[in-house]
């Protein structure tokens, strides 16, 4: 596989007698994307759902609950932006 895709799962898609297609399955809505180049491709978060997760990247500045940055206030009090 070319890279790592945590929010998307590989899997076989087709019935229990045939070979089945190399795709990548969405672990949050459920979309699936069938990469020409099957695992070696990428998934495609453009066929999730609007309110998907994965649509956008793992990670985004200050994307985060107001629990998560209370929760990161309390353990890293002197860490740089706590309390912001």
């Amino acid at each position: 596989m070319a890279g790592s895709y945590g929010k998307f799962w590989e899997m076989r898609g087709g019935g229990p007698y045939d070979e089945g297609q190399e795709m990548f399955k969405c672990v949050d809505c459920g979309a699936e994307t069938h990469p020409v180049d099957g695992w070696d491709g990428a998934p495609d978060p453009c066929h999730c759902a609007g309110h998907c997760s994965s649509r956008s990247s793992d990670w985004s500045p200050g994307g985060v609950s107001r629990l998560y940055r209370e929760n990161f206030d309390r353990i890293f009090p002197g860490a740089p932006g706590a309390g912001k």
